[in-house]
């Protein structure tokens, strides 16, 4: 009897490894961003940021590493990946209305798909910050 159930918790355990392994978690990614900017209606400060896309929730997380506050941005559409040979980086890009900057797209240097993160109606210019 113990031998059957230490195999199902051996079994049940490889399981759950195998589950884990498998969730699309984002890799946490350090940006520089020198500039201050805007989030929907939240503006803010220039910084390092550390972004931590979950596709699974629908979100991505985006904490200021300067003062520790986070916030949950919500992902409005995952963003094919165009093949190229050039080595991947990671890529935020931000549209530019008027002198302010408002966050619009996380592509990760793992080389997977990006997200949309906003979109701004008015017109605007896209700024790539490449690191």
């Amino acid at each position: 009897m113990k031998t059957r159930i230490a195999a199902a918790v051996g079994l049940l355990t490889i399981l759950v490894a195998a589950l884990a392994y498998g969730q699309d978690h984002g890799i946490p990614t350090l940006v520089n961003i020198p500039f201050k900017f805007s989030v929907g209606k939240k503006e803010m400060p220039a910084g390092k940021y550390l972004f931590v896309p979950d596709p699974e929730v629908g979100s991505l997380i985006l904490r200021n590493k300067d003062n520790g506050k986070a916030m949950y941005v919500r992902i409005r559409e995952r963003l094919a990946h165009v093949s190229s040979s050039e080595k991947p980086s990671v890529r935020v890009v931000f549209d530019t209305v008027g002198d302010q900057k408002f966050l619009s797209e996380f592509w990760p240097a793992t080389n997977d798909d990006g997200y949309l993160l906003g979109v701004t109606k008015k017109e605007q210019k896209h700024l790539v910050l490449s690191q």
